[in-house]
C-alpha cells in the first residue's frame, strides 16, 4: 500500500473501535429470555457486521426482528459500561485528524446506540453512516458509496478498516482499500493488509 495516498479513512465501529461483545452476550441474552428463542449468542455473533435486521433474517427471525431490535436496543444502551475502547485507538484517530485526513466511521450498528458510543468515548468523526430503515447495509457497497459521497472522495482517496468478512467485501464492490483489524471477531480470507495494533494504522498511513 502506497503510504500518504488517502485522503479519507474509515473505521468500522465493533470489532475495530470497541470491544462490545460482553455488551452484545448481555443484550442477546435478554433477547433469548423474552422471546424464549433457543439460539446460542454464538450464532448471533457470527453474523455481527450486518445490520441486525439482516441477522435476524439469517436467524429465521424476520417476522419478530423490529421487536427484538427494540429489546436489544435497550438493554445494550442501559449495559454501555461493558463495552471498551480497543487500546490506542482514540490516538490513533486523533493523529490522523492532525494530520488533515478525513476520518469517518462506518457501522451497521444503529445511530443511536453509536451516537452513544461515540460520545461516551468521546471521539471525533467527520462522517458517520448507519443503515437507515430500508437502506441496504454491508456487504453491499452502499455505507461505503455514502460516506465518500458525503466527505466528496473518491474509491482512490479512501481506506476502510474493518474487522469481519462482510467488511472486506464491501470494500471490494466499492473499489475501496481494506486493511483488516486482526484483534477484531472475525477473519478475512482475502490477501489484504492485516494489522496487529491499532500503531500499525498510522504506519501505514502516514509512514
Amino acid at each position: 500500500m502506497t503510504r500518504g495516498n488517502k485522503r479519507l479513512v474509515l473505521f468500522d465501529l465493533d470489532g475495530v473501535i470497541v470491544d462490545s461483545r460482553k455488551n452484545m452476550e448481555v443484550s442477546w441474552s435478554a433477547v433469548r429470555a423474552t422471546y424464549d428463542i433457543d439460539i446460542e449468542f454464538e450464532s448471533y455473533f457470527r453474523h455481527i457486521g450486518r445490520p441486525f435486521l439482516d441477522i435476524m433474517e439469517k436467524l429465521g427471525l424476520e417476522k419478530d426482528g423490529e421487536n427484538i431490535h427494540r429489546i436489544y436496543n435497550v438493554v445494550s444502551s442501559s449495559r454501555l459500561d461493558l463495552i471498551e475502547e480497543f487500546p490506542g485507538i482514540s490516538e490513533v484517530i486523533r493523529e490522523l485528524r492532525k494530520n488533515k485526513l478525513v476520518v469517518g466511521l462506518v457501522t451497521s450498528k444503529d445511530k443511536e446506540r453509536t451516537l452513544e458510543i461515540v460520545r461516551k468515548l468521546d471521539l471525533l468523526f467527520d462522517v458517520i453512516d448507519c443503515p437507515e430503515k430500508g437502506q441496504r447495509g454491508k456487504p453491499n457497497p452502499d455505507p461505503l458509496m455514502r460516506a465518500m459521497l458525503q466527505c466528496q472522495k473518491d474509491p482512490a482517496d479512501t481506506i476502510y478498516i474493518g474487522d469481519m468478512q462482510v467488511d472486506y467485501e464491501a470494500t471490494a464492490r466499492a473499489g475501496v482499500d481494506y486493511m483488516h483489524a486482526n484483534w477484531g471477531y472475525g477473519e478475512c480470507d482475502a490477501k489484504t493488509k492485516k494489522l496487529d495494533s491499532s500503531g500499525e494504522i498510522l504506519k501505514a498511513l502516514l509512514g
